[in-house]
């Protein structure tokens, strides 16, 4: 067993402190997670569980105007579910590109962790943190794809950790 620890810690992160094995493992979960997007729905599904109905509100097709290729096409179906008509938001296309962020956001925290004394990929790093928080954050404050529970809790706790934590400690890992 001794053995495959020191094969296994060839292979993980060198740097000082613990923030190299967090975004270490985060990406780890996160290529999981991009897989997953790829072979089914059910996990996105989870997250993205608002339901949505046909937005009557819209004005009539004209030669200017097409109502499904408006992004306001659908609207939360809030206590209006009775016709049958509620769906989510959830597709194969969206979970794909879902799926492909996710695995160039892995790439770079991955990156990232064996070389975080290097500013501009500290720097992405953190973005990649951002850009995760802000949509996780849209997704339930705006566009109410997300409700509040554990499959969004997950992403904002993570995100906003790594935003935290790489901030306050720039000084640490980054070497002038």
């Amino acid at each position: 067993m001794a053995a495959v620890i020191d094969t296994l810690k060839d292979y993980l992160p060198s740097g000082e402190g613990y923030l190299p094995y967090y975004m270490f493992g985060l990406s780890v979960i996160a290529v999981g997670n991009s897989l997953q997007n790829y072979l089914t729905l059910h996990y996105s599904r989870r997250l993205y569980n608002g339901q949505f109905i046909p937005n009557a509100t819209l004005p009539a097709r004209t030669p200017s105007f097409e109502p499904e290729d408006s992004t306001r096409k659908l609207t939360p179906a809030g206590t209006n579910t009775k016709d049958g008509r509620t769906t989510d938001q959830v597709t194969p296309l969206a979970a794909r590109l879902m799926g492909t962020y996710t695995f160039i956001s892995a790439v770079v925290r991955l990156y990232a962790s064996y070389h975080l004394h290097l500013a501009p990929v500290y720097n992405m790093a953190i973005w990649t943190y951002v850009v995760a928080l802000f949509h996780f954050g849209s997704e339930f404050a705006v566009y109410r794809t997300a409700y509040l529970g554990p499959p969004i809790l997950f992403p904002f706790f993570f995100a906003s950790v790594g935003i935290c934590w790489m901030v306050s400690q720039y000084g640490f890992y980054v070497k002038a």
